[in-house]
Formats: C-alpha cells, structure tokens, sequence
C-alpha cells in the first residue's frame, strides 16, 4: 500500500490519531479510531438493511459482516494452540505469505508490512484460535514493484479456503464469508462491527482498493475481506 500512482501503492503510516490516548484499553481504541479516519469501514446501509444509495460509504460485495452465514450453535471448543503465527496461505490467489506482528507506532499511526510480500497481524486483535477478530493487513501493490501480496484478493469468492499456519506447523483453516470496498473518509461510528471482537471466530484481511489519490497519496477506498472459521476445524499440520 506504499508508493505511487503508476504502482497502484500507499504510503506507510497514513493512520494518524486523531487524540493521544494512554493504557491498554485506550491503545485498542486509539488503533480503531486511527482505521475509522483512514476509512477501513462504514456500513452504509439504511434502516432496512439495504444499501443507503444516497450517503453510503460501503460497497458489501457479498455476505454479511455483521452475522454469521452458517449455523453456529455448536461452537469450537479446542483448546487454542499457543504457538505464533507464521504464515497466511490463501490458496485460490497464490498466496503464501510471512506474518509479522505490529501495532502502532511511538506516534500512534499504524504500522503497515514491512514489503510488498509480507502480511502484518495486528496485535490489538485476537490471535486466531482464541477466538473473536484476528485483523490482517496487506499491501494491494508497492513502489518500484508493482502487484503486491494482496493484489488478487478480489478475486476470492464465499467458500475459498484461507490458513493461518503457525510456527509450531499447526493450522487453523477459515471459509471465506463476506467482502465489501469502504471510501478512504468513512465515519469513525461504524468501525468497531468490523475490526473491534466478534462472537464468531473470523479473521479479517484488510488492503487499498479503488482509484490513486495523489492529494493525499493513498486510494480512496478499502477492500476488506471476512472468513469465518471452519465449524468443527481443529488445528492441524499444514499439508506437505
């Protein structure tokens, strides 16, 4: 998500808060105030569910973010494995990626992957086996390389496979649900539903999409991508 417009990328840290905030509770906070003003979500839909045409700020492609798309009522009781996470494997677009750990910076903007190849796991999300939203993020393209790891995520469909493979060869697989482009200036009201803890374990994959802004060197809009974890999947050895 870094760069310039003839390599479709963003530069890094563009999540700015918009306060300081001290403590564990407020870290979480700060983080999702800092995605609302770089616009990762807004739900725009009306009363009735439907899209708002008028002041919407969502595109939901497929699924629903906000509910499950199965039932649950028999929920997952492995005990989590405690090992870190080493890998997101999205098979459907060639993805094998290196995850790594980030949060905020001694400025309170958002860290983003450290190249065009890698993924960042946010670590005021859940780890992914412990249940609630593990939030992933990506860069769609990167400066002086072009397409990067998250450049055909659009291409997934409900029901493409996605693993978070951890570092002890563990693997937890989730079922890709919902998918949904979001303008770069959404409201700061709607962000939680999407990056804030959910009842069903899901992890959430997070790049630019849209147009090149060179005002504000960044695109104007998110696209964002939800896999529920599959019912009944417990963790198990990454295929050879």
């Amino acid at each position: 998500m870094e760069g310039t417009e003839p390599s479709r990328s963003v530069p890094k840290n563009r999540y700015v808060l918009a306060a300081v905030l001290v403590g564990a509770e407020a870290l979480v906070g700060a983080v999702l105030l800092a995605l609302a003003y770089a616009g990762v979500f807004n739900s725009g839909q009306d009363a009735d569910g439907g899209q708002d045409t008028g002041a919407s700020r969502m595109i939901t492609l497929f699924g629903h973010f906000d509910s499950p798309s199965g039932d649950f009522s028999a929920m997952l009781t492995t005990p989590p494995v405690q090992a870190s996470i080493a890998n997101l494997v999205i098979p459907k677009v060639d993805v094998d990626a290196p995850v790594g750990a980030k949060g905020v910076d001694a400025h309170g903007r958002m860290e983003s992957a450290d190249g065009p190849w890698d993924v960042v796991w946010y670590d005021f999300t859940a780890q992914p086996g412990f249940g609630s939203n593990a939030v992933f993020g990506g860069h769609v393209d990167y400066v002086n390389v072009g397409p990067a790891v998250f450049w055909r995520l659009r291409d997934l469909v409900q029901g493409d496979m996605i693993e978070v493979r951890l570092k002890d060869g563990s693997v937890y697989r989730y079922r890709v649900a919902a998918m949904a482009t979001v303008d770069v200036d959404a409201a700061a009201s709607d962000i939680f539903s999407v990056v804030g803890p959910t009842e069903r374990e899901v992890i959430t994959l997070i790049t630019c999409d849209g147009t090149f802004d060179k005002t504000i060197q960044t695109y104007d809009q998110r696209l964002i991508v939800r896999a529920e974890r599959m019912a009944g999947s417990a963790p198990g050895p990454a295929p050879h």
